[in-house]
Parts: structure tokens; C-alpha cells; sequence
């Protein structure tokens, strides 16, 4: 069956917003739908604001806990700090061991979603994180990332793509269905590799 051409972007307070107006522009003139989604904690919506500009705000109206993959192409998760925010719960029940019991929801929802090859997977810069509650969830992946969770990324497991020509990590790659980018600088090599990946797919 095919699946409607439409993206869920995974959204939180401190999201990038370079990232989502760039979604915005590019994905629909290409016949993509792009829905903002996130997990409103059993809220009717929530208003989550731009990192690099707190006045600019998106109102998302879909939880993730009311979202049914197989009726999405993609699925991407934005950059900036909103993947640690949307980790957050107000209840943590805890083990023996004084960690959670159970994963974070939106980590358990994202990780779903990777674990789907007919979803065509991206990441930026910081949001590799919604993966790495998990450590099994990145294990033996390579990918890139912003600079600064490099560590997070190599102890959950994954490799990292290098770009040997510019010495930097690379602007964008491909690991089955998970497409990375590095940084919102590089958001335009990243949405052209997204948007290759699912031409390959027949969307």
C-alpha cells in the first residue's frame, strides 16, 4: 500500500526555527504534506517557541499518542533543544537502580518510527537525542550531528560520517531509512537528501 505523502515534524519548545521554515517551503511544493506534531501530555494543543527567537511560536494541535505511522511517508525530528524538552515527563517512575522504568513516551514514538523502514527517517544538528534514551536504538548506525552531542551520538552506539575533503562532519547521510544532517546551516543538502530518499522509495 502506499502510504499519503506526508511528513510529521516533531516538535518542542526551543525547536530550530530555521529548520521548520525550511520544511515548510521546501516539502509541500513538492506534493508533500508537512504536519507539525508533539506530545501535548493531555493537552488539547500546545504553543511551542523558536530557540533563536522565543516570540515566534508554533501551535500544534496533534499528540503523538493520536498519530498512526503507516499513514505517513516520513517522519522528522527538528533541531534545536526541542528533542531533550520533549524527552521531559512530569512523572518518572523510577527502578531499583534510580533510573526510569520506561523510556521517555516521545523517545518511544520516535524510535517506533526508526524501527519502520517504509518511514523515511531525518534528523539535524541536536536531535539525534530523541534516540538515545535507548541504547540500542542508534547501535551500529552512521550518521552525522551537530559538533557538540558528538558524544552522545558515539556512546549510543553509532558511527560518524566524515567529510574528508572539508574536514567536518558530513552535511548530510544516509543509513537505511534514517537520513542526518549536520547543523541548520547545512538544511538545504539535508532536505535534498530527504527528498531523494523518498523519490527512491516511488512517493
Amino acid at each position: 500500500m502506499v502510504r499519503p505523502r506526508k511528513i510529521a515534524v516533531l516538535l518542542d519548545s526551543h525547536y530550530d526555527g530555521t529548520e521548520t521554515a525550511a520544511f515548510q517551503n521546501f516539502f509541500p511544493v513538492r506534493g508533500f504534506e508537512v504536519e507539525f506534531i508533539g506530545y501535548l501530555r493531555g493537552a488539547s494543543e500546545a504553543v511551542f517557541f523558536n530557540n533563536n527567537n522565543p516570540s515566534e511560536t508554533i501551535t500544534v494541535t496533534k499528540d503523538i499518542g493520536d498519530v498512526v505511522l503507516t499513514e505517513y511517508t516520513g517522519f522528522v525530528a527538528v533541531g534545536g533543544y526541542a528533542m531533550d524538552m520533549i524527552r521531559y515527563e512530569p512523572i518518572v517512575e523510577e527502578g531499583p537502580d534510580g533510573r526510569p522504568k520506561e523510556l521517555p513516551t516521545a523517545s518511544k514514538f520516535a524510535i517506533d518510527a526508526l524501527r519502520d523502514p517504509e518511514i523515511t527517517v531525518g534528523t539535524i544538528c541536536h536531535s539525534l537525542w530523541i534516540f538515545t534514551s535507548d541504547p540500542t536504538a542508534l547501535a551500529g548506525r552512521t550518521v552525522t550531528c551537530g559538533h557538540n552531542i558528538i558524544y552522545d551520538v558515539l556512546n549510543a552506539g553509532a558511527k560518524l560520517a566524515y567529510d574528508a575533503v572539508h574536514q567536518q562532519l558530513a552535511g548530510s547521510h544516509v543509513d537505511g531509512n534514517l537520513v542526518s544532517g549536520r547543523h541548520p546551516f547545512a538544511v538545504q543538502e539535508f532536505m535534498e537528501t530527504y527528498y531523494a530518499e523518498l523519490l527512491k522509495k516511488g512517493y
